[in-house]
């Protein structure tokens, strides 16, 4: 998923490299010396999507379209401890223009990077510059996939690792996605701009050679512009979080975590938090080794309106994708549970189906999407239910350099929302095809 991340040093000693020869391998480690310490890898992707809705955002609007990103990026590498990457992205969409989807062309990335040593298996990173970041699960820092253009940061960041422990601290700004070319502005230098605010410090460290891990973290976020239930204005939450990953006895995973938010929108207090737990069954001894899943949300809303106090919570830069496939509710002021089942037909191809049910947590706050910004008031309806969905999954990678996903929905509209206004359940379908190098 994060292409800057990718390393081909396999590739600087052909005979002893653990894998087959791949496609364009030639354009993956361009040696620069004689030494090949200083090399260049070359890279991209094409990924087109036709998408298509049937009563999109609960009414009787249908809405079909086709987008398309290309990207062009290269790694330059020299030596040890120096990297400098850039990405290039361009996206289009038919029809209407529509943010985040198109962009004519824009430099997506593009950082310095050094490394210092400090000593055996410790070493720190610094890097600077336009950057994609994902964190943890993506509950809270996503790189956001779904849309055609993805999210990137203009921010400095610092990395310590040692081990099976790392620990980050960045400073950053979102990058605001325009149309035309190279007029994403960099920003994180600019006290004028806009731009939405991330700070934090991130670590993540396991105790055992075993894949189980445990992150702990506090994130900073701050918005010239917030709406929750019946307030508006300037926005600054601080947030902290513990989440624990890993495998049972091989057969159970385990993903769990929790979330407090505190600070300020417009002289009124926030405190807010959002628990989840995603546990999976599988067995592994069974044909098409199947996965038997049940994933718990709970994002807290706001309790009273007009008290001084926001309890709405705020998911910042989520994925929504992974709360539900059908991706049409944010986890803000948000109950779901999700049972699912997964399988394996054949090592190439992946199948997932889920059922969820979706509420609110509290009858006086309404419904968010995207996040920091109510879709849906509360207009003193005691109804919690949302809908209920059930969604369809399918991958198949060809080889490791083209894949093609499938992905259908059917939303089924709830009490609350038939009570608030249109209600008209939401199909939804869409069909990718990525071809990487």
């Amino acid at each position: 998923m994060m292409r800057a991340t990718e390393s081909y040093t396999y590739l600087k000693d052909e005979s002893t490299s653990p894998y087959e020869k791949g496609f364009l391998d030639e354009i993956k480690y361009i040696s620069l010396t004689s030494s090949k310490n200083s090399y260049l890898t070359l890279g991209g992707s094409f990924r087109p999507r036709f998408e298509h809705y049937t009563n999109r955002n609960w009414t009787e609007g249908t809405d079909s379209y086709y987008t398309q990103r290309l990207s062009l990026h290269t790694s330059i590498h020299l030596g040890t401890y120096v990297r400098f990457f850039g990405e290039l992205y361009s996206g289009i969409k038919s029809g209407e223009e529509a943010l985040p989807q198109s962009d004519e062309v824009d430099l997506h990335q593009g950082y310095a990077e050094v490394r210092f040593p400090l000593g055996e298996e410790a070493k720190a990173t610094v890097v600077l510059g336009r950057v994609e970041v994902g964190l943890g699960a993506s509950r809270l820092v996503g790189i956001r996939e779904g849309p055609n253009m993805r999210r990137s940061f203009d921010l400095g960041k610092i990395t310590f690792s040692q081990s099976r422990s790392t620990i980050q601290a960045f400073y950053g700004r979102e990058v605001q996605v325009q149309f035309d070319a190279f007029d994403n502005t960099f920003s994180l230098f600019d006290e004028e701009a806009d731009n939405v605010k991330l700070w934090g410090l991130y670590s993540s460290f396991s105790s055992s050679k075993r894949e189980d891990h445990t992150e702990l973290y506090y994130l900073g976020f701050q918005s010239n512009a917030s709406r929750y239930n019946d307030v508006f204005g300037a926005e600054t939450r601080h947030t902290i979080g513990l989440r624990r990953i890993g495998t049972l006895q091989k057969r159970w995973q385990y993903n769990t975590e929790l979330i407090y938010q505190f600070g300020d929108l417009a002289d009124n207090n926030i405190s807010a938090f959002n628990i989840e737990t995603d546990w999976n069954y599988r067995l592994v001894r069974t044909t098409w080794t199947p996965a038997i899943g049940l994933k718990f949300d709970w994002s807290s809303g706001d309790q009273e309106q007009g008290d001084g106090k926001i309890q709405t919570f705020n998911p910042m830069f989520v994925n929504p994708g992974i709360y539900s496939l059908a991706a049409v509710n944010t986890p803000a002021n948000l109950f779901s549970i999700h049972p699912s089942l997964t399988v394996y037909p054949t090592a190439a191809l992946y199948l997932k189906i889920e059922y969820a049910f979706f509420y609110r947590t509290s009858e006086e706050d309404g419904l968010y999407a995207p996040p920091r910004f109510q879709s849906r008031a509360v207009e003193d309806i005691d109804e919690k239910h949302i809908g209920d969905t059930i969604g369809l999954s399918l991958n198949y990678t060809f080889n490791r350099n083209l894949s093609f996903s499938l992905i259908s929905s059917y939303f089924v509209a709830g009490s609350f929302l038939a009570d608030t206004g249109d209600a008209e359940s939401i199909f939804y379908l869409s069909s990718t095809m990525h071809f990487k190098f």
